[in-house]
């Protein structure tokens, strides 16, 4: 090959310390937590401070080795940062304006009775049933007459339609 094509670009440098590896980020975000742990220590009380410590050492671990769909929490945040300090107009929500109208409906002061009309009986009919008639036609009867002839089936649909035959080829 005459250019050589870098491989393994996204993968990021690693620090090994001891038992230990850490990418820089990590790096940095362990030694921050440990700093704003110590100030924590020095500046509060005790119980302040291990509050304060928790929060920092949780937010530490997850910045650092936190994953969102197999990527790092790090590369979200300027997203989620954006999106909490932007403003939320939401362009496919269009508004909708609800009208009222007020409509006079006219009231009836005078109600008619319904007469309820007798309902006729029905008439029931019986039928007679229909003796079914049998008629035996004996279609093979015609195949075993021309039975002699191999492969004729009279009941074919394509019967008169014969098979063409094609010249062959000299090629």
């Amino acid at each position: 090959m005459r250019f050589r094509v870098p491989q393994y670009i996204n993968i990021e440098d690693r620090v090994y310390l001891g038992f230990f590896s850490f990418t820089y980020a990590q790096l940095f975000l362990v030694f921050f937590a440990f700093l704003i742990s110590y100030i924590a220590f020095k500046v509060f009380s005790a119980l302040i401070a291990l509050i304060i410590v928790a929060i920092v050492v949780f937010l530490a671990i997850l910045l650092g080795w936190g994953k969102i769909n197999n990527k790092p929490i790090l590369g979200y945040l300027p997203s989620l940062i954006q999106a909490l300090l932007s403003s939320k107009k939401y362009i496919w929500k269009e508004e909708v304006k609800i009208v009222t109208k007020y409509i006079n409906v006219p009231t009836i002061e005078k109600y008619v009775e319904l007469l309820e009309e007798e309902i006729p009986e029905k008439k029931v009919e019986t039928l007679q049933k229909k003796e079914e008639v049998i008629v035996i036609e004996n279609p093979l009867s015609k195949y075993i007459e021309t039975a002699h002839k191999h492969g004729y089936n009279p009941y074919e649909p394509y019967i008169n339609f014969p098979i063409p035959k094609f010249p062959k080829r000299r090629w």
